[in-house]
């Protein structure tokens, strides 16, 4: 079985950062874990191991107050060209309950104090099933504190999200674009408290478009669209009048609000 289909097998790899030492025959040395998963870890040290060899990791976390220990063997080893150092690839090997317990407790611990670290793994070019997949492996209440401050980078993969409670959390992101408040209004299954969150942010009061594709969104309350459509300009009032689907109500109280003069020729 191949490095890759072995990594798909037991999960996503969490950057870890941790404090760790292995036991290679018969030499312990002190190293960093640089990432973890649920059957592995990525160890980088002053090491010399060759693949195959029996292994013995301790990992802690960073307050030092969990410890997992696991006999494992040597899958990898490579030169880190920019530290100079090795990383050597490890594979737990026959764990206990009580050692997968303990090593989901320091996963855990790595994802709250490392998000969005499964996401840092994926290539810009990964594909949608590829994306979706990661953020599964992310905590729902870990992903929607991402969302609230994630960077463009994060908030591409977020796009992507099947939890609308992070979707409203990035709306709430203070480095959101307007190009990308668009894109989330295109989602037609938002929370109606998303497109009232939306309504009322001082960023997007002042563009139309926004104001309009809330106002006009499938999933928009009645006293939101009302809310909205008062502020539009005559284009913007036009514009959403034409709009298939328009809320009756609304398109009455529009037309109604207008100067006859004005309508002739609408």
């Amino acid at each position: 079985m191949s490095e890759n289909s072995s990594e798909k097998r037991v999960g996503h790899r969490f950057l870890a950062g941790l404090k760790a030492a292995v036991t290679l025959e018969t030499r312990a040395l002190s190293c960093r874990a640089v990432d973890l998963h649920r059957g592995g870890v990525l160890l980088e040290g002053n090491l010399e191991a060759d693949r195959d060899a029996v292994a013995f990791v301790t990992l802690s976390s960073s307050a030092e107050d969990l410890n997992f220990e696991s006999r494992g063997r040597v899958t990898h080893v490579e030169q880190n060209d920019k530290s100079g150092r090795t990383r050597i690839g490890i594979q737990f090997e026959s764990m206990s309950d009580a050692q997968r317990e303990t090593l989901e407790l320091l996963v855990s611990r790595v994802v709250e104090g490392m998000s969005p670290a499964p996401l840092a793994h994926l290539p810009r070019d990964a594909t949608i099933d590829e994306i979706r997949d990661a953020l599964k492996s992310i905590p729902l209440a870990h992903r929607i504190t991402v969302a609230q401050k994630a960077l463009p980078p994060e908030r591409k993969f977020l796009f992507h999200d099947d939890s609308n409670l992070v979707l409203e959390a990035m709306c709430r992101n203070p480095h959101l674009t307007a190009p990308e408040v668009i894109r989330v209004l295109r989602i037609p299954t938002l929370l109606p408290t998303t497109l009232d969150l939306l309504s009322r942010d001082p960023r997007w009061t002042g563009n139309e478009e926004i104001k309009i594709m809330i106002a006009t969104h499938p999933r928009v309350t009645l006293p939101v669209a009302d809310r909205l459509v008062r502020t539009l300009s005559l284009p913007g009032i036009r514009k959403v009048i034409r709009l298939p689907g328009l809320n009756p109500t609304i398109k009455d109280r529009l037309v109604q609000s207008i100067p006859h003069k004005q309508l002739q020729g609408w």
